[in-house]
């Protein structure tokens, strides 16, 4: 289900932010208070944010409920921002996901996670080279678009989970994923109405591949949506990342 416009235009990706976490995310600063989160949004021009508290095998972060409270919370803001009350969901193995898929289909936003291999909980392949992991990732991501689950991709093959992996080694997790491997991907994803996020701190990271994922999701025509990954108020603002956004797709 795609909930966001196509548009390759950066002055309108950087009005929407689909991925932040209230304090319901052990990661997210105290400040992360729902209600703070909507007023920064509206400050800063947003027309659109999600939120996207996590929801792991074991986190004890109870989604279902959660997600409740937030939409009882916000029918008593007046806002002229579009808040979706989502999560980011995991699919931690090929055909494995945390949640039930009426969970899932219940959110207004679901952004899948394919890539969380700091967790325990995580699946990871016999093979444990660059090649082995990006062959995973697309195994995870092929089956997950078998299903009608995702609404969204959150950071797609961001290789900064990996701690196992200095920075060159998860650059080649990047590079090992072939033109035709990313084009088929993203086509199938557009197949299952699923959009994809610009993540910022991995497009900024990984230049040449998010170059490469751009230029191709364009030529598939997928939906591409925009996140920070925001933790504390101050990153619910994407513009500061316009400039060095449009410079990385030339």
């Amino acid at each position: 289900m795609f909930v966001l416009e196509k548009t390759y235009d950066f002055d309108e990706l950087v009005r929407q932010n689909v991925h932040t976490h209230t304090v319901f995310s052990k990661c997210a600063k105290p400040e992360m208070i729902f209600e703070d989160m909507v007023k920064t949004a509206e400050r800063v021009g947003l027309a659109t944010l999600a939120i996207t508290d996590h929801s792991d095998l074991d986190d004890g972060i109870d989604t279902p409920a959660n997600f409740l409270i937030l939409k009882e919370r916000l029918a008593r803001i007046d806002t002229s921002v579009r808040v979706l009350i989502g999560a980011e969901l995991s699919a931690y193995g090929v055909g494995k996901y945390a949640e039930p898929y009426e969970v899932d289909r219940a959110l207004d936003f679901a952004s899948y996670s394919h890539i969380h291999y700091h967790l325990m909980s995580w699946e990871h392949p016999e093979d444990r080279s660059p090649r082995g992991y990006a062959a995973h990732e697309l195994e995870i991501l092929n089956a997950l678009f078998d299903t009608d689950r995702a609404d969204n991709i959150a950071h797609p093959f961001s290789p900064c989970k990996m701690p196992f992996f200095n920075e060159e080694e998860k650059a080649a997790t990047l590079a090992a994923i072939t033109e035709n491997e990313l084009g088929d991907i993203l086509e199938k994803g557009e197949r299952a109405r699923c959009s994809w996020e610009i993540h910022t701190p991995t497009f900024l990271r990984f230049p040449e591949f998010s170059r490469r994922f751009w230029n191709v999701g364009r030529e598939v025509g997928v939906h591409f949506t925009l996140g920070t990954d925001a933790h504390t108020l101050a990153a619910i603002d994407p513009r500061p990342y316009a400039p060095r956004l449009r410079e990385i797709v030339g």
